[in-house]
């Protein structure tokens, strides 16, 4: 089912409100992928109805930037993977005349990846969909670990009655984490930039073998990284609460790195949330890479 509008959608969610049905929700800018699917898939074996939400929120793109995606193939993808329902919007029902909005949460948005990712009206465009669609359980990935960090603790802060659910990232079998930023890549340039998984979880490792001082760690890390059209724009190790730059590693915290290329800043992480998944590393999800070459 797709409901092409704000108003369809809650004349549906209310009618589920009313039965009592569970709603686990996915809240997606569009180009979904397989990384997409598992959320979905989660969120329909885990509730009584599924709701996917599309919509490439403008205020987390430069201006000018427009967000390819194609509806048709979205709603198909989430249909498949186990979606009741699709809702879709635009910029003149999400961002009215007179809009004015956003989550403050101090500066930890601009402390993981910088103030060019837009973390602030990425957690904002989440907590807007979560008050919309009112759901029992919402499923962030954790490719994309500061939003999901940051929209927990917001729910938590605004008492909103909803748990929040991390599933692990979606990798491709040489390590690359599934994004719709790497649609255009070729299979070449995937296998490239599978040693920035590599690196990271070698510094993990090594944090298992004794090893504690994040500059020594970093240092290890990046002599793997040997890049040819990407460059290696950092690696970093910081706390999970507050994504401030360790200098001796204590749980819990992450370990982020990012890459440029074609224009594209890609990132990659691992969460290291407690002593299990320091010895085991993170329980990922893992597939085959795309044919091609």
């Amino acid at each position: 089912m797709h409901l092409a509008s704000l108003s369809a959608g809650r004349t549906f969610l209310r009618e589920v409100a009313r039965t009592g049905q569970t709603i686990g929700t996915v809240h997606t800018l569009g180009a979904l992928h397989r990384g997409h699917a598992e959320l979905i898939r989660r969120a329909a074996s885990e509730n009584d109805v599924a709701i996917v939400t599309v919509y490439p929120n403008k205020s987390q793109f430069e201006p000018g930037v427009s967000y390819d995606f194609n509806l048709d193939d979205d709603i198909g993808l989430a249909l498949r993977a186990g979606a009741t329902a699709v809702v879709s919007s635009n910029d003149a029902e999400m961002f009215p005349a007179g809009y004015r909005t956003l989550i403050s949460q101090e500066d930890y948005d601009l402390r993981l990846d910088g103030p060019q990712e837009r973390l602030k009206e990425a957690v904002t465009g989440a907590i807007r969909w979560i008050c919309y669609a009112r759901p029992t359980r919402s499923y962030f990935g954790l490719k994309d670990i500061g939003q999901a960090i940051l929209v927990k603790r917001a729910v938590t802060d605004l008492l909103l009655d909803c748990e929040i659910r991390f599933v692990p990232t979606v990798r491709y079998r040489n390590g690359v984490p599934i994004s719709s930023r790497l649609r255009r890549f070729s299979r070449s340039e995937l296998d490239e930039l599978s040693c920035l998984f590599m690196a990271l979880d070698h510094a993990r490792k090594q944090v298992t073998q004794g090893t504690s001082c994040v500059k020594n760690l970093i240092t290890s890390a990046t002599s793997l990284i040997a890049f040819r059209k990407f460059k290696l724009d950092f690696i970093r190790i910081v706390d999970a609460e507050s994504f401030e730059n360790l200098e001796q590693v204590k749980l819990p915290f992450i370990i982020v790195g990012a890459a440029m290329a074609h224009g594209i800043r890609v990132f990659d992480s691992i969460y290291v949330a407690d002593q299990d998944m320091l010895l085991n590393g993170p329980s990922d999800i893992w597939i085959d890479l795309p044919e091609g070459p």
